[in-house]
C-alpha cells in the first residue's frame, strides 16, 4: 500500500512540475526577446550584460523545448514561424514586467536613475550644456545619458525616455515634438566655390538619413571625397576647408568662418528645399507618469523655444 501511495505521490508531482513553469524560464523568454529585437547574440548579450555563451544556452534550451529551431543564425537573425509565434507571445510579457516595475517605481520623491537615450550630437550640444538646471531642479536624481546613433529600446527598458529624430512607431510608445531642425550646405569662407568643389558626406547608420541621400542626388555621379560617422566630424571638415556638405543649421551656427552657399556655386544641382527633421520627446506608456520620468520630459521640453 505505501508502495502505491509514493508511486501515485510521485506520478502527481510530475504532473504538477511539468504544468507549471520552470525556474529561470522567464530569463529565457527574456533573452530570446533581446537576441530578436538586437538582432544577433552579440549585441543581445552586451544589452543584458551577460556572456554570449549564456544568451546561446539559453537559446538552446528554449530551441530543444520547442522541437524545432526558433531563428536562424544569420546576420541579422531571422526568426522562424515558429520563433515569430513565441516572440508576438513574449513581448506582452516584457510589457506586464515593465508596467509592474513601474508600479514599485510609483513614489513622489524624485530619486534613483533615469536614462536619457539621444544621438551623440544632441547629447553634446543641447542637453549636456544644460545639466546644471537639471540637477538644481532635481538633486537627487542621477540621470545616466546613452549617446548613440543605434536605437535604444524603450519597450524593453533600455531606457526610460528617448529624445529621436523620427516619430516612434508602437502604441506603446508616447511621442511629443519638442523642435524642428532645418538643412542648409555649408562651406568655409576660405574654400573657392567651383564646379569641381570636393563634398564630404556621412556613412555608416547615417548614410541613410533624408539629408545625406539629398546631398548625394545633388552631387549626383560625383563621389564624396570624405564620409565620416558623425555630424560633428563632418562640421570640422567642412571647417578646415575641405569641401562642402550638408549641416543642420543649429550646429552650423557653432562653427568658425563657415557659412551656407548655394549648391549650384559648388557644382551641385539645386534640388529646392532638403528637408527637415522633428525632435521626439518618447516614452513608454509604462513610465509616463513615473515622477523622476515625467521630470525628465519636463526639463527636456524646455531645452527648446518652438520653431515649428
Amino acid at each position: 500500500m505505501l508502495g502505491i501511495r509514493f508511486c501515485m505521490a510521485l506520478r502527481s508531482e510530475k504532473k504538477r512540475t511539468l504544468a507549471s513553469p520552470s525556474e529561470g524560464e522567464w530569463d529565457l523568454f527574456r533573452t530570446f526577446e533581446a537576441v530578436a529585437r538586437h538582432g544577433g547574440l552579440t549585441a543581445a548579450a552586451r544589452a543584458l550584460a551577460m556572456s554570449q555563451s549564456t544568451v546561446s544556452r539559453h537559446l538552446a534550451r528554449l530551441e530543444e523545448r520547442a522541437g524545432s529551431p526558433l531563428l536562424l543564425r544569420e546576420q541579422p537573425i531571422r526568426l522562424t514561424d515558429r520563433g515569430a509565434s513565441l516572440l508576438a507571445a513574449v513581448e506582452p510579457m516584457v510589457d506586464a514586467v515593465l508596467l509592474a516595475r513601474a508600479a514599485l517605481d510609483q513614489t513622489p520623491e524624485l530619486r534613483g536613475e533615469v536614462t536619457l537615450t539621444t544621438v551623440g550630437e544632441v547629447a553634446r550640444w543641447v542637453v549636456a550644456p544644460q545639466l546644471g538646471s537639471f540637477y538644481r531642479a532635481y538633486p537627487h536624481v542621477r540621470l545616466r545619458i546613452l549617446a548613440s546613433n543605434e536605437r535604444a529600446s524603450l519597450a524593453a527598458g533600455d531606457a526610460d525616455v528617448a529624445l529621436r529624430l523620427a516619430r516612434p512607431d508602437g502604441a506603446e510608445l508616447v511621442a511629443r515634438k519638442v523642435s524642428t531642425e532645418t538643412y542648409g550646405f555649408y562651406a568655409s569662407r576660405s574654400l573657392a566655390p567651383s564646379e569641381d568643389c570636393p563634398w564630404l558626406g556621412l556613412a555608416g547608420s547615417l548614410s541613410k538619413i533624408s539629408e545625406q541621400r539629398h546631398a548625394a542626388r545633388a552631387f549626383g555621379s560625383r563621389p564624396p571625397r570624405l564620409l565620416v560617422e558623425d555630424v560633428e566630424s563632418l562640421g570640422l571638415a567642412v571647417q578646415a576647408a575641405l569641401g562642402v556638405a550638408v549641416l543642420p543649421r543649429t550646429f552650423a551656427s557653432r562653427l568658425t568662418d563657415v557659412e551656407e552657399v548655394s549648391p549650384v556655386a559648388f557644382g551641385a544641382r539645386d534640388l529646392g528645399a532638403i528637408p527637415s527633421r522633428a525632435f521626439w520627446l518618447v516614452v513608454h506608456r509604462s513610465k509616463q507618469r513615473i515622477p523622476k520620468v515625467r521630470a525628465l520630459l519636463d526639463w527636456l521640453g524646455g531645452l527648446w523655444k518652438p520653431r515649428g
